[in-house]
């Protein structure tokens, strides 16, 4: 079952068209990471689905209510973080958990639980305007799990941490994906993070959406930069060999290809045989990141 439904949404500042009839889905569980570049309509879309500002037209399902027709509803299942936590700096950790859980009537057995999954441990006692900012995003995600969402929306959460913070961070998002079963949607410009724990992936420039891929079809081979000495017969034979999920021909006489796993030497014996003279050959080690340039070049901009 979809936690999330989108259906042709669409979101306009005056003349200014930011969301032009997207539609896309997040399943039970599933980790879906929001990628763009600024200004593509990500945090826009994230406020949409919260529903802090509202579409000009299009549905937004939660669990399978209705944003707009059962709004406390849909809402019931749904927690996040836009921009940055909204935190009682002057409290500590624990006082700012504490006043969420008189708020919602948490039990103390879920308060409990969630003190435990933030990880802060001792460091809940502190003034949070002490705290860190990747700890200050721990405390966010409790506050949220509080209410135990089915679904939980984060933009940027790994915006300006440390590589401690950052470590920490996804550690803890893929414990409330793996064991809990909350689906997360998040917005990154962190492509290497989208990589690691992302299920799928969503592209959205200047308010359409480009393409989506699952982390079967991110990491399927590796990419390898080989340098030849005449790219028309390395062309002919790449194109016949098995283990070419695909190529591309660069500038000059450099051709990209990404072939099966562990199945780089067949292909450079392959090219070999057929006659190329293979100059160099280097592994492309960033597959996120070739992806992301790739589409977003295929559209034109």
């Amino acid at each position: 079952m979809d936690i999330l439904r989108v259906e042709h949404l669409k979101k306009s500042f005056g003349r200014t068209h930011v969301i032009k009839d997207i539609s896309f889905n997040v399943g039970s569980g599933e980790i879906v990471g929001f990628v763009g570049p600024n200004g593509a309509g990500k945090t826009t879309t994230l406020k949409l689905i919260t529903n802090l500002i509202f579409p000009d037209s299009g549905t937004i399902t939660i669990a399978g209510f209705d944003l707009q027709k059962e709004r406390e509803k849909a809402l019931s299942h749904l927690s996040g973080i836009i921009e940055s936590p909204g935190l009682y700096t002057g409290l500590s950790g624990l006082e700012n958990l504490d006043f969420i859980r008189r708020v919602r009537n948490v039990s103390k057995e879920k308060y409990d639980e969630v003190v435990k999954i933030t990880g802060l441990g001792d460091r809940l006692s502190r003034k949070v305007k002490k705290y860190s900012l990747g700890m200050k995003q721990r405390l966010a995600i409790g506050m949220c799990l509080l209410s135990s969402p089915d679904f939980l929306i984060l933009d940027e959460p790994t915006n300006g941490l440390d590589p401690t913070g950052t470590i920490e961070l996804r550690e803890l998002i893929l414990k409330m994906a793996k064991e809990y079963g909350v689906s997360i949607l998040f917005s990154s410009h962190m492509l290497d993070e989208v990589g690691r724990i992302s299920d799928r992936v969503i592209y959205i420039k200047e308010g359409c959406l480009l393409g989506e891929k699952t982390r079967e079809e991110m990491f399927t081979g590796q990419r390898y930069l080989v340098t030849v000495q005449d790219t028309a017969g390395a062309e002919t034979c790449l194109a016949s060999h098995p283990a070419v999920i695909s190529f591309k021909i660069l500038d000059g006489n450099r051709i990209s290809v990404e072939t099966e796993k562990e199945a780089a030497g067949a292909v450079v014996s392959a090219l070999l045989s057929c006659g190329a003279v293979v100059l160099d050959i280097q592994k492309e080690s960033d597959q996120l990141e070739n992806i992301y340039r790739e589409i977003f070049q295929e559209d034109g901009k």
